[in-house]
């Protein structure tokens, strides 16, 4: 519950190296709006991210390993955010995928070439 009514937390960067996110670490904070998790988390603890609506999650790792996360339950607003994955060049195949931007703290959404 390390965050849990922060209502004025809108955004956040959990560490690499970070292997877990306990139980109710950021429940209840409705200002939260964006989460980037590196591909070193394993487990997202009970509700987590519960009312946590309007969420976007960018993942440092790929859509496959974002699969093998171990999700508690009551995350349902996690789950279902719009999710994007983490590439250094530019994607060629279609999906959702971020990067850097040049202060190398700002994610950026990769535009879809047509």
């Amino acid at each position: 519950s390390a965050f849990e009514g922060c209502s004025s937390l809108t955004s956040v960067t959990i560490g690499n190296g970070v292997t877990s996110i306990g139980d109710s670490a950021f429940r209840y904070c409705s200002g939260l709006t964006s989460i980037t998790i590196p591909d070193s988390v394993t487990s997202i603890g009970y509700e987590a991210f519960y009312y946590c609506s309007g969420l976007t999650v960018y993942y440092k790792g790929t859509a496959a390993e974002w699969k093998k996360i171990s999700v508690s339950w009551g995350n349902g607003e996690l789950t279902s955010a719009t999710r994007y994955y983490y590439s250094e060049t530019q994607p060629t195949e279609s999906g959702n995928y971020w990067h850097y931007d040049a202060d190398g703290v700002t994610p950026v959404i990769w535009k879809k070439e047509d």
